[in-house]
């Protein structure tokens, strides 16, 4: 099952995650970024360190 923490991308949040499959888990990650980190949509930068962070 996928699993993401935000603390795995240098930002200073507890955040943690998971999910089924990778793109349920990345609806969940962009919500809690609109959210959280008032990132909407999630900067393309950010969205790669995202999902090298992503654990499987």
């Amino acid at each position: 099952m996928p699993s993401f923490k935000c603390r795995d991308i240098g930002m200073d949040c507890n955040f943690e995650t998971k999910a089924p499959n990778e793109n349920d888990l990345l609806v969940k990650i962009a919500s809690h970024a609109k959210e959280k980190h008032n990132m909407a949509p999630i900067p393309q930068d950010v969205m790669n360190k995202v999902k090298k962070a992503i654990k499987k």
